[in-house]
This record gives C-alpha cells, structure tokens and sequence, in this order.
C-alpha cells in the first residue's frame, strides 16, 4: 500500500508541477499577445512618422519654391548696388537660410562674419533692395578706395544718401557733396 501511497503523493506532486507550468505558460501566451499589439502600435507610430516626414518635405519643398523667387530678386538688386563683391542670399533643402556675400577674394562670407566696412556695404545695398529710397549710413569703417567705390556706385541712383564718417574721402565723385561738421 505504501508503494501505491507513494505513487499518489509523486503524481500528486507532478500534477502541482504541470498545473504551475500550465499557469506560466497562459501567461506567456497573455505576453505573446500583447506584445503582439505593442508591435502593431508600433509600427503604426513608425508608419505615421514616415508619412509626417514626407509631409515635412513636402513643405519644406513648397517653402523652398515659394520663397525663392524673391531671394532671387533681393539678391539681384542688392548685387546693383554693392561696390565690391556679391550677395548671397539662399535657402537649403531643409529650409535653413544662408545671408552673407562673396567677397573680392572670391570667399562665401556669412553676413556674422562680414567686417565692419564689408557689413557696411552689404547693409546698404540691402536697404535699397527693400526699398529703402532714403538711407543714411555711418561708414566710417569704409576704408579710402571701398568709400570711393561706394559713392561711385550710388551716385547714378535716385536715393537721397547721407553717409556720416569721421574721416571724408580725398576725392568726391560729381553728385556728392561733403559737409564738414566739425567746424
């Protein structure tokens, strides 16, 4: 009897086994499922990503068209009145803007990094490019021949100019006139 006592109490014991077992497993089969869903959510968010960048790039493309054209054109007309170099006025793919210039020695300047006489110059040209049919302009950092350009350059204009500098330069194109304050 003892044998068939100690055969119940081990099948009792398996049956404990199998039963946690099974517990462990219906609860694997809970994870496995939702961890199926959690993939599905997933890669629905992936999905709606993926069509947020397209439609990202779709504006930024339109920006990039929209804008453009009058970068163009403001570039242009501040290239009519910049004695020396070239403006540089762009725009990327990722829509970042880009001011600066080319200078003499053929560089892309940008505008953060112009001089003082270079920013002089570019700002000039780029009030007349929006505009601007009177400017005054403080060009003391202008040194003797960029002066000279300068004034070369705008004296066919239109503009009533004031230009302020402590120190006036030594020829005056016709169409300007100097005033000396400091007497």
């Amino acid at each position: 009897m003892n044998e068939i006592q100690d055969l119940i109490t081990g099948l009792e014991s398996k049956l404990k086994s199998l039963q946690a077992d099974k517990e462990v497993f219906i609860r694997a089969q809970g994870m496995d499922i939702e961890a199926e869903k959690l993939r599905a959510e997933a890669q629905k968010i992936n999905d709606e990503v993926a069509d947020l960048k397209v439609q990202v790039s779709e504006l930024q493309r339109k920006k990039i068209a929209a804008i453009f054209p009058t970068m163009l054109s403001m570039s242009q007309a501040m290239n009519e009145f910049l004695a020396t170099g070239t403006s540089v006025l762009d725009i990327s793919e990722d829509g970042d803007f880009f001011i600066g210039w080319v200078n003499g020695a053929g560089q892309t300047v940008p505008y953060a990094g112009l001089s003082g006489g270079e920013a002089i110059m570019f700002n000039l040209a780029l009030a007349r490019a929006l505009g601007a049919t009177i400017i005054c302009g403080e060009v003391a950092e202008l040194d003797e021949v960029c002066l000279g350009a300068v004034l070369e350059k705008y004296s066919a204009s239109d503009l009533q100019i004031i230009l302020s500098s402590c120190h006036p330069p030594k020829k005056i194109p016709a169409g300007w006139e100097c005033t000396d304050l400091s007497a």
